[in-house]
């Protein structure tokens, strides 16, 4: 057991009886769940060091920079928004170009947002419906299609984003793309969501960082930097929540401060999520955690201490079974700052 930021209590590890039970459970799996836990671990903190992950990092990043820019054909007079993170996941991209995405379309615009289907298999070009199967659209693309659902903006995938951008365009005049740096043609704005806590990360490429490319790199085909999780700040991004939805109803944060709860994360960088609770007045007693992206070990739940309610976010909250205990999903927005919401709205004057 390690503390995060706030003294709370985070269960990072797997002790060997859990690693036991799954590796029985999972006939003989299990100990490679335990593996790539522990290696998206080491990676997110940076911890994989010595002469040859260093060499191999340097080498990684020379070879990444070849991915920052990524063709993508768009019809004439499409804009284009690309919203990309400085890491390998807990960047706060999704969430960004969610809120991009509402901004445009509180502004009157035609707006639609790519998603990139991560680990999920489309079929074919399609707009994401709040009812689908993460398998399908992927969790990022659905999360997106459930926030934007009350404004009106339509989430598209497909098995490329060049497809998904051409289906977007039948509906659209500016399209948010998550997920990529930058474009050629070049977009119309390069926006990189960075962690306001840490923001870029471990602070080198894997195998020993989990910066998606190096810093210069980064910023050399970027047109803004957003900080994601700032306070009040004209180049950043505000989180805003007022508590958790248990079943569709409210319970604000005061209301939790009295509960043992728990929470499940499968998101690659969940401290800014134990801070905000932490701001909260709540500290979770204890925090289940799998990969990104990824349901937890079947065990993970059952074999901890009784809670009064699991807190997730609603990415996490789309990868978990029935636990047969209330769960409170968070209720979790981000505020532009005005520097970020005047860029994004010039968008729809020129």
């Amino acid at each position: 057991m390690r503390k995060a930021a706030g003294a709370i209590p985070v269960d990072l590890e797997l002790s060997a009886g859990q690693a036991e039970r799954i590796e029985g459970e999972h006939g003989g799996r299990g100990g490679y769940t335990v593996a790539v836990l522990a290696v998206a671990r080491a990676l997110e903190e940076g911890r994989l060091e010595g002469p040859l992950a260093r060499a191999a990092s340097r080498a990684v990043g020379r070879a990444l920079v070849r991915f920052l820019v990524r063709p993508l054909p768009r019809p004439e007079g499409l804009g284009v928004v690309a919203v990309g993170g400085s890491t390998l996941g807990g960047s706060g991209k999704t969430p960004l170009a969610i809120a991009c995405a509402r901004e445009l379309a509180i502004a009157g615009a035609r707006v639609a947002l790519v998603g990139h289907a991560y680990r999920a298999r489309p079929g074919s070009a399609r707009l994401v419906e709040r009812g689908d199967c993460v398998a399908t659209v992927g969790d990022e693309a659905l999360v997106a299609a459930l926030e934007l659902h009350d404004c009106g903006v339509p989430v598209v995938v497909a098995p490329t984003r060049a497809q998904a951008v051409a289906h977007a365009a039948l509906r659209a005049d500016i399209v948010v793309v998550d997920g990529v740096t930058q474009t050629l043609p070049r977009a119309d704005l390069a926006l990189l969501a960075v962690d306001a806590m840490q923001p870029w990360g471990a602070g080198s490429v894997p195998p020993s960082g989990d910066l998606r490319a190096p810093v210069e790199a980064l910023l050399s085909v970027t047109d803004r930097v957003v900080s994601v999780g700032a306070d009040e700040n004209r180049h950043g991004a505000r989180i805003a929540s007022d508590g958790v939805r248990v079943g569709g109803t409210l319970v604000r944060w005061e209301q939790l401060r009295g509960l043992r709860t728990g929470l499940v994360v499968a998101i690659a960088r969940p401290r800014r999520l134990l801070s905000m609770l932490a701001s909260k007045g709540v500290s979770p007693s204890v925090v289940v955690r799998s990969r990104d992206h990824a349901a937890p070990p079947a065990d993970a739940l059952r074999s901890r201490p009784a809670v009064d309610l699991w807190i997730a976010s609603r990415k996490c909250a789309l990868h978990l079974p029935a636990l047969g205990t209330p769960l409170g999903v968070v209720d979790y927005r981000l505020v532009l700052g005005s520097g970020v919401r005047e860029a994004i709205l010039a968008l729809t004057t020129a």
